[in-house]
């Protein structure tokens, strides 16, 4: 008990400053009353989930506390949910049938997020009759529901239909409830700058405990999950280069390093609004230190990514580019010749040497996919990790990792389940393309804003294609979905507005 307090005090410290730190900021999307909010839920669910003896009270304290001192409206609980989305491990229960059937389902900390604040806000939102909150109002909406639906039925193929129906009820609850809420309570450029705000609050704190795993060499929320679990290992503590490759409450590093690369582009756009000049960088190298802290390859191209695709989409971009292409021209020379310098580039993807093997792996696997999805490709398999050619991809562990979430669907769902997951990025990306043309004159602050959600939606895009869709990393992207949408309907309402 007494490494679970100790983690606490320091996980309380670093929340604590980092509130404070943001109080100086003085960030113009929202006032002091909502970040005290935010702050004191942050701590709180910090400290609950910390001193409560196992993860039932735990989950029971947060259901109780959320029902009495949460915010009513849809959209201050959308704000809630982003605050607390990552900001504790998965901590997967298995909820019994009571003897009806064999089991439920399995309860983590995202779906009971979901559950506890999302739900209340979607009967809320059933009930009105805007047409914002009308289901196919939005560009993406039958690409999501089509999605949905295929995968919710192939779900019952070579499964019991107890299983079926229950897939089904996680699909309601994983992909379709974030999506919806966010999309349809979110109907203002005011509180989509706020879901912005704290979505960087939370990527901030994320950094800054990525920061102190590094330098202590401790995964600061193994001890959590040890004490409520009861089980001996979280997250493997990696070393890579000499660094610990900080995990903070994701599965791994590289989940980390994609949440935090979300974060780099949120700071893109929310920079703007800091009153504070002289800080305005700070948080800058608090997400870029964060980031080289996961030592995850994927991520750090995926910014590099971010980055061109947010310059290419603004103005002057010639200018900008010869900027960044200056400015890495002096800077590298001096910091090649530094100890880390050399370290950075062996941990580079294609030209480092630490752990190539993993490239090596990645490129087997899509070989061996290739093969496997031939098989069934309109539809997948459910066994398909059973088939010669993923068993010979078992690593170390003694297990196969998709590393690859497009690999992930077209395996287990085939061609169709894979087009209509990439049919949603391309609506929400052509209409946030299109819509930007339009904006480029007319709505400086809905520009900057569409510019930072397409280069953020495209480096996850990018991404993904890295990392299996577990953990965190479906959550993250189906509320990215949500802004995106929410975002379309907004600048289309300025639009219309506009033109009247």
């Amino acid at each position: 008990m007494g490494i679970t307090i100790k983690s606490l005090i320091f996980i309380l410290l670093i929340g604590s400053f980092l509130f404070w730190f943001v109080s100086l900021l003085k960030i113009e999307t929202i006032s002091k009353k909502e970040l005290v909010t935010w702050r004191n839920v942050w701590l709180a669910n910090q400290a609950l989930a910390f001193l409560s003896p196992n993860i039932w009270v735990y989950y029971a304290a947060f259901i109780m506390a959320s029902f009495l001192w949460l915010p009513k409206k849809p959209e201050s609980k959308v704000f809630i949910y982003i605050l607390l989305l990552g900001s504790l491990p998965m901590m997967h229960v298995i909820l019994s049938g009571f003897g009806i059937v064999n089991y439920l389902f399995s309860l983590n900390y995202a779906r009971a997020l979901a559950l506890v604040i999302l739900l209340p806000a979607f009967f809320a939102l059933a009930q009105s009759t805007g047409k914002q909150q009308r289901l196919f109002s939005q560009p993406a909406d039958k690409f999501v529901v089509l999605f949905i639906v295929v995968i919710s039925l192939l779900d019952f193929r070579d499964d019991t239909f107890s299983n079926g129906v229950r897939f089904l009820f996680l699909h309601f609850v994983d992909l379709f409830l974030p999506y919806y809420v966010i999309s349809r309570s979110i109907t203002n450029v005011e509180n989509l700058n706020k879901c912005l705000t704290v979505l960087l609050i939370s990527t901030g704190l994320l950094a800054c405990l990525a920061v102190f795993e590094t330098v202590k060499h401790w995964h600061i929320y193994n001890h959590l999950v040890q004490h409520l679990m009861s089980v001996s290992r979280v997250t493997t503590g990696e070393v890579r280069g000499g660094m610990l490759r900080a995990a903070v409450t994701f599965m791994t590093p590289i989940m980390l390093g994609f949440i935090l690369t979300v974060g780099f582009g949120v700071y893109l756009y929310i920079s703007a609004f800091v009153k504070d000049k002289s800080l305005r960088k700070l948080p800058f190298i608090a997400l870029i230190t964060g980031l080289v802290c996961t030592v995850s390859r994927g991520p750090w191209v995926g910014l590099a990514f971010l980055l061109f695709v947010f310059i290419w989409t603004g103005r002057q971009k010639i200018a900008q580019y010869s900027k960044l292409i200056g400015g890495l021209i002096i800077t590298l020379p001096i910091f090649l010749i530094t100890p880390f310098g050399q370290k950075f580039i062996d941990l580079l993807p294609f030209v480092g040497t630490i752990r190539a093997e993993t490239v090596d792996y990645r490129a087997r696997l899509f070989d061996m996919a290739s093969i496997v999805v031939q098989r069934n490709p309109w539809f997948g398999s459910t066994t398909f990790i059973n088939t010669p050619e993923m068993q010979s991809m078992i690593q170390g562990e003694g297990i196969v990792d998709v590393v690859n979430s497009y690999l992930q669907v077209v395996l287990q769902y085939g061609w169709v389940g894979l087009v209509l997951f990439i049919a949603i990025f391309i609506s929400l990306l052509k209409n946030i393309f299109v819509l930007n043309k339009r904006l480029y004159k007319e709505d400086e602050q809905l520009f900057r804003l569409g510019r930072a959600l397409f280069s953020i939606l495209s480096a996850t895009a990018l991404i993904i294609y890295t990392v299996s869709s577990v953990d965190y990393i479906p959550y993250y992207y189906w509320l990215l979905f949500g802004l995106a949408s929410s975002f379309i309907y907004v600048s289309k309402a300025s639009i219309d507005r506009r033109h009247i």
